[in-house]
């Protein structure tokens, strides 16, 4: 009897879940433009810190049923940086070219009064390259990161104004990571990455932190407005420390 009862009460919660409107289903395709200020603080690159407004551009592919979200994200961002100490007087500038991708597969955990919420796998990567102009030698850097960790969205659809929104925040957080960074002396040793290794969580911190406002333009169509912080950090081996906000609008096609 009482297996009875809990076969009735997990039925009626799974019907429960699957008739609640979500933000997304089906497949989609996003493309969005927008502005990246960017600040790192690199051993390898400069004793001093360096940053920036630089532009971006990003795309991807979305998949959502009622119980998953599949998800890659691919974009770039690139411009100038300049000192962050005694900038007027001195004219050192960084070229900076940065290429970012994500794979996200969550699974819906819990559902209250129309908030989803998703847990899941995320791997995160990034490359970023610097050259400074002034640097006889060492002119150049660069930071690649291959990471796996985990990943936490949440989402709400609501109407405002007669016209349908939703707001979708994620909070993804890498545990571990292979890096590839400069050695002490060169970026590049025998023709290899100066340092290549991986690294934990008590030597390697990051985090990736996005909110999207979603105006829903049609059945199948929307308009998206991003805000996200991105962070790491790496202490062994020339430390660094990256920080980039991004503010982008995006149109998010279903097809």
């Amino acid at each position: 009897m009482a297996r009875l009862i809990l076969y009735v009460f997990f039925g009626c919660l799974i019907t429960n879940v699957s008739v609640k409107a979500q933000i997304f289903e089906g497949d989609y395709m996003p493309f969005s433009l927008g502005y990246v200020y960017n600040t790192v603080k690199d051993d390898a690159l400069s004793p001093v810190s360096y940053s920036g407004n630089l532009g971006s551009i990003s795309s991807g592919y979305y998949y959502q049923n009622k119980k998953w979200i599949n998800a890659v994200d691919l974009g770039g961002f690139g411009g100038f940086m300049f000192p962050n100490v005694n900038r007027e007087e001195n004219p050192n500038q960084v070229t900076a070219l940065s290429a970012r991708l994500q794979y996200n597969l969550s699974y819906k955990v819990f559902e209250h009064n129309d908030w989803h919420f998703f847990a899941g796998l995320l791997s995160h990567n990034l490359w970023d390259f610097r050259s400074v102009s002034r640097y006889s030698n060492s002119s150049f850097n660069y930071n690649g990161f291959f990471s796996g960790g985990v990943k936490i969205t949440i989402q709400k659809p609501f109407n405002l104004f007669g016209e349908s929104f939703g707001f979708q925040y994620g909070l993804g957080i890498p545990v571990a990571t292979y890096a590839w960074r400069p050695g002490y002396i060169k970026p590049f040793l025998s023709n290899d990455f100066g340092t290549e290794e991986f690294y934990y969580w008590d030597d390697y911190f990051a985090f990736d932190s996005r909110s999207d406002l979603l105006w829903k333009i049609n059945e199948s169509n929307f308009i998206g407005l991003t805000y996200q912080w991105e962070y790491s950090q790496l202490n062994p081996v020339n430390k660094i420390q990256a920080a980039n906000h991004f503010l982008s609008i995006s149109t998010i096609f279903k097809f």
